[in-house]
């Protein structure tokens, strides 16, 4: 069966020469703006979303936030946007890939196939597993109790981290500069709590257990 793209871009000439050129070894779906892509992708359930930045209604970073909060499907960002800070902030909030404009069609579809090749075989090298919980760090899935987990970019790092050493305690600064890449701050600790916190109910409300604890004047670990 043929994988579902969907792309979300308001420029019908790139539409159209990205439904050419893709339709034969894809099922295609279009939306020429972030409400009607965000609808879409709840109606289509896609194996992997084209998403440009500059859309109406809502641009293309709000879109990929509410995505990558429900789902952890690939998304290749297209921007006319030249600047490293501008994908950098791209990647961290959850894009798997990026093309700046104008860009060439047979390196899309190199990682597309990329994509959804990672997407399909996911490699036991990266798997990281704690009592019922797994995550694989190539696909950005997590199951608990054999049920998926929708985690949002910070929260899925978060958890990666505790996985990765679940007996080690982490300090809060040491946490919040190894997930946001920032200065760790006072202020800051609002930001990880709020995290923290939801991370730790979604974990409580799959298994029942309460994963994630708080050691009184030292930092955060998993039990």
């Amino acid at each position: 069966m043929h994988s579902k793209i969907l792309i979300i871009e308001d420029n019908e000439d790139i539409q159209a020469l990205l439904f050419d050129v893709l339709s034969n070894d894809y099922l295609i779906y279009k939306a020429l703006d972030g409400v009607s892509g965000i609808n879409e992708f709840k109606n289509v359930q896609p194996d992997l979303i084209i998403l440009d930045l500059m859309l109406p209604q809502i641009n293309g970073e709000s879109v990929l936030k509410v995505i990558r909060n429900q789902s952890q499907i690939p998304i290749i960002v297209l921007t006319a946007i030249q600047s490293k800070e501008k994908t950098v902030a791209l990647l961290n909030d959850g894009a798997n890939d990026y093309l700046t404009k104008p860009f060439d069609i047979a390196e899309l579809q190199a990682r597309i196939s990329v994509q959804l090749r990672n997407q399909t075989q996911p490699d036991d090298n990266h798997l990281l597993s704690y009592d019922n919980i797994t995550l694989n760090d190539q696909t950005h899935e997590v199951t608990a109790n054999n049920q998926p987990l929708v985690l949002s970019k910070k929260e899925f790092n978060l958890l990666q981290i505790l996985l990765a050493h679940p007996h080690q305690v982490y300090e809060k600064s040491q946490l919040f500069q190894m997930v946001w890449h920032e200065e760790y701050f006072e202020s800051s600790d609002n930001t990880l709590n709020v995290h923290i916190s939801n991370l730790r109910h979604k974990l409580t409300e799959a298994t029942g257990n309460n994963y994630i604890v708080s050691i009184w004047g030292i930092g955060i670990r998993l039990v």
